[in-house]
């Protein structure tokens, strides 16, 4: 919400401070906020960090919500828009292509839990718990912004994987 609430002050009041403050906000993320690369959601967002140290090394235990990632790697293409950073655009790809590729292909059932780990997720552990509501629009959306920059995924994989979203 600081990412999209800094490139929105920039849109709509010009003041270039704001747009200062958006590099150390996206690069902690990238930096301190994402799962290890041998995790089984690779180098993912851990979107609600409730465990570990605080403004440190954000604990892969903590909740990984699949809206919010795609909440957040919405306004990191948004970011990239205004900025050029690549970084910030090749890390929303892979995003993506992780949640792409871990969607649940089986017929009748909804691509996406709400958590990637509901394990650790008190509420998580049970199959209402762990359900994907009207969330799914968030991931729709960041599928829908990553195709409209042309990027496709692996194997058409987020067209596919925003279609399925939408059925």
């Amino acid at each position: 919400y600081v990412l999209a609430s800094l490139i929105d002050t920039y849109r709509y009041s010009g003041d270039a401070a704001a747009v200062a403050l958006i590099w150390p906000f996206a690069d902690f993320l990238i930096d301190h906020c994402q799962t290890a690369a041998d995790h089984p959601w690779p180098t993912f967002l851990i979107s609600c960090p409730t465990k570990g140290k605080h403004y440190a090394e954000a604990d892969p235990h903590g909740f990984i919500q699949l809206d919010i990632v795609a909440e957040v790697g919405a306004e990191l293409v948004r970011a990239y828009q205004l900025t050029g950073n690549e970084r910030w655009l090749e890390t929303a790809k892979h995003w993506a292509d992780v949640l792409a590729e871990k969607r649940d292909r089986e017929p009748g059932h909804p691509p996406w839990g709400r958590y990637a780990n509901p394990e650790d997720v008190a509420w998580g552990k049970d199959a209402r718990g762990n359900t994907m509501t009207g969330g799914v629009a968030f991931i729709l959306a960041f599928f829908d912004q990553l195709l409209g920059l042309g990027y496709t995924g692996t194997d058409n994989a987020i067209k596919e994987a925003r279609d399925a979203g939408r059925a």
